[in-house]
């Protein structure tokens, strides 16, 4: 075999190879690497390396706070992705509109670039609100209701501060925080909903004290009901709980009158 017959096999050798690795692994060139114990930080080449060191520490910061608030923490570390663009963060998360800067899904966090972020004035709310979600992700998976998640998210991260009370909201049950979740799965259209969420953990820690309320997210292990879990952290029957939050949704909320 001629020398200029083995440079072409072993071209071609180079190509077929090439076309087996898959896409992911020339996808993860792009991305620059910060890590921690807790966090994966990659943010893609047009993201300066200052903004992802923001990240990374305001993450930290909130780790050992929620940590600390909730006595648990998840059990992997969580990939976040920072994208140099809105346009790359929506395709990458497959979110049809940018009214959502941050969006955890599945043990990824996935951020638009800081200065999108900061510029709406989301950058902590957002990020705390999503962290506060992946904490929770193992008690959403043994059996705790996601209006119960949701409420801890708004409630940690203070993204309702500033709101006005949404008029005419009439809740009588916990399910009905479910529906209205499902009906209304993005923002903007959600701040009413996430009002009322807020409202909801608020309620939790001003009858029965933060510890207590905190501590309802230890006690799913996916066996035990709702009511159950409830009745053992707060010591009242689910419906008589039910049936005050009602009541205190109902005070904080403007009437059409």
């Amino acid at each position: 075999m001629t020398m200029l017959t083995r440079a072409r096999h072993a071209g071609i050798a180079l190509l077929l190879a090439a076309s087996l690795v898959p896409r992911g692994l020339f996808a993860q060139d792009t991305f620059g690497t910060l890590s921690s114990a807790h966090f994966e930080v990659k943010y893609q080449r047009g993201v300066p390396l200052e903004d992802a060191r923001k990240v990374m520490d305001y993450l930290q910061t909130e780790y050992r706070s929620l940590a600390a608030d909730l006595g648990m923490e998840p059990k992997a570390r969580i990939d976040v992705r920072i994208y140099e663009s809105v346009g790359k963060f929506l395709e990458e998360t497959a979110l049809k509109r940018p009214w959502r800067t941050a969006y955890y899904q599945r043990g990824t966090l996935h951020l638009q670039p800081v200065s999108a972020m900061k510029q709406r004035k989301l950058f902590e709310k957002s990020i705390a609100y999503e962290i506060a979600l992946a904490f929770l992700e193992g008690s959403g998976q043994k059996g705790c209701p996601r209006w119960l998640v949701e409420s801890f998210a708004s409630y940690y991260s203070g993204e309702t501060a500033g709101m006005t009370p949404p008029l005419g909201a009439r809740l009588t049950s916990f399910s009905d925080l479910n529906q209205d979740i499902q009906e209304y799965p993005s923002p903007p259209q959600r701040d009413d909903v996430h009002y009322i969420l807020s409202g909801t953990m608020t309620y939790f820690v001003q009858r029965y004290g933060e510890k207590r309320s905190f501590r309802l997210f230890h006690d799913f292990d996916g066996t035990t009901s709702v009511d159950r879990v409830f009745k053992k952290a707060f010591g009242d029957e689910y419906s008589t709980i039910e049936k005050g939050w009602a009541k205190y949704i109902a005070s904080r909320t403007a009437s059409f009158k």
